[in-house]
């Protein structure tokens, strides 16, 4: 099951085309997020019968309702964002790039502090109207007080390096080097990937945000 969040405004496909990017199946949720406003808003309703409409066509059991964010009280409107993001099922997908930017921010400030709960993100381009992938840093993350050296030095050692560059230059065994890009991949701080015999290690946006912070 997949259900997705995404605020919509007066422009359909830049909530259907990074949903019909993934394929639509049965039981996937879909919760448009829309400003809670007074005025007559056709044209708003306009797209979300469109929504409705386009995906029904492909899949007639997928399950779309609609969410008021005020937009005039910022602090509830993360606050709701965030229940959205905790309460859905299966994997959890948001939608940036339709909408208010008056929703953006809440539902963007909602899912950094909720990384862990959300499957995939993608965002409609304003430039080129591409739809990509992507990966939201986990701002909460923290390294671990064994690992802070390891992590140090594959900030110094900079890009990918290799887990005999990290021995070498720590002069410590390599079961310990092992040991703590494990703890650090964990956290989201890094990634390793295995070349022939070798395994580089990378650090992702959240290791270089957090090294950002804790130099600042």
């Amino acid at each position: 099951m997949r259900s997705y969040i995404a605020p919509i405004g007066y422009d359909s496909t830049r909530v259907t085309r990074p949903i019909l990017s993934q394929g639509i199946e049965r039981n996937t949720h879909i919760d448009l997020l829309i400003p809670t406003t007074t005025t007559d808003d056709s044209r708003g309703t306009q797209a979300i019968n469109d929504v409705r409409r386009m995906i029904e066509q492909i899949e007639p059991s997928v399950d779309i309702e609609t969410t008021e964010i005020p937009h005039d009280d910022f602090e509830v409107a993360i606050q709701i964002c965030g229940t959205l993001i905790d309460a859905a099922n299966g994997e959890v997908v948001v939608i940036f790039g339709g909408g208010a930017r008056d929703i953006f921010l809440p539902l963007t400030v909602a899912a950094l502090s909720r990384t862990h709960h959300i499957h995939a993100s993608y965002q409609f381009s304003d430039i080129d109207g591409e739809v990509r992938e992507r990966t939201l840093p986990d701002l909460t993350a923290n390294a671990p007080t064994q690992t802070e050296p390891t992590l140090e030095t594959i900030v110094t050692l900079d890009t990918a390096v290799s887990l005999t560059e990290i021995t070498e230059t720590m002069d410590v065994s390599k079961s310990t080097i092992t040991r703590h890009v494990k703890l650090l991949e964990r956290q989201g701080l890094v990634t390793s990937e295995t070349h022939g015999k070798t395994k580089v290690v990378e650090l992702t946006t959240t290791g270089r945000i957090l090294i950002s912070r804790t130099r600042s």
